[in-house]
């Protein structure tokens, strides 16, 4: 499995200033990678690329040797997990929603049991009785390691991680650790936080271009 930018150039329009000007990047099963870089460097741009919801202005991106379009595309966004920094799954009890990404037709068959699902947040270091809250009312910090159990049971073989230990304690941290990484997986994150860095296996820091 491999992703790969390849020159990469990206501008918000014909007249704007490029926000990514010749992004090369390969990640594939087994690496961590983190994209380091300050407000406006095109972080989240990467992200959007990568899923199709923008188009490079030149250059291209292809997965598993076959450029990023249609068929190609479907298969990859069939592939990935994406966690937001701050998870927002709408209005009710946490058991209520969380079931929200299991109700694609790519995810219904593998939507755990509710005992799996708080063996997992167990894992991490949640309480069962979480379970019965209201979901508006976690803390960031659960909400964090909510979205961090989903993308375990999803089971995807791309994880893409907006900031995912941002709001977590070392031992929170420890337990991320344990459950997510693995070396079939490719997980590409944004992050500031040095536990995290430490464990990457590349880290590539975008300058801006303006």
């Amino acid at each position: 499995m491999e992703i790969k930018f390849s020159n990469i150039y990206f501008a918000y329009g014909e007249n704007k200033a490029p926000i990514l000007r010749d992004f090369s990047l390969t990640a594939k099963a087994g690496d961590v990678i983190c994209i380091k870089g300050a407000s406006g460097s095109g972080k989240t741009t990467l992200f959007k690329l990568l899923l199709g919801f923008e188009y490079p202005t030149k250059g291209k991106i292809t997965f598993n040797d076959k450029e990023l379009k249609s068929t190609q595309l479907t298969q990859l966004r069939k592939q990935s997990t994406w966690l937001p920094q701050d998870l927002n799954l709408g209005e009710g009890k946490l058991k209520e929603v969380f079931y929200y990404p299991f109700s694609f037709k790519a995810n219904e068959v593998i939507r755990p049991g509710e005992e799996y699902v708080l063996t997992t947040f167990e894992a991490l270091g949640l309480n069962k009785n979480i379970w019965d809250e209201e979901f508006k009312n976690l803390s960031t910090g659960q909400r964090q390691r909510v979205g961090l159990a989903l993308c375990h049971l999803l089971s995807k073989d791309i994880m893409l991680l907006d900031e995912p230990t941002s709001a977590l304690d070392q031992r929170s941290k420890e337990r991320v650790e344990k459950l997510l990484f693995d070396k079939e997986k490719i997980i590409i994150s944004t992050s500031h936080d040095p536990w995290w860095l430490e464990r990457c296996t590349q880290i590539v820091e975008l300058e801006p271009t303006s």
